[in-house]
């Protein structure tokens, strides 16, 4: 995983999608601890540590980095 995309932004229980899947409706995994220091999606500026997690499906794991952010919202990235 060199490098990240940022996919969502948003507020916590709303239709953020990740390769199809509703993350929301899902119990996330933390993959052993893992956290990852990436830009905030609208000001690079600022620097935020996200979780990097997984969401196990029938199909295969989802994986992605969160964090939540100042006023209520949370951004995920993806491993690019």
């Amino acid at each position: 995983m060199t490098g990240w995309r940022d996919v969502h932004i948003g507020r916590e229980g709303d239709r953020c999608v990740i390769e199809g899947v509703e993350v929301w409706k899902h119990e996330w995994r933390w993959i052993n601890g893992q956290t990852i220091s990436l830009p905030h999606p609208f000001d690079s500026s600022q620097r935020f540590s996200f979780s990097i997690c997984e969401i196990r499906t029938r199909q295969r794991p989802i994986r992605f980095a969160a964090t939540k952010l100042p006023e209520g919202l949370w951004a995920f990235y993806v491993p690019a």
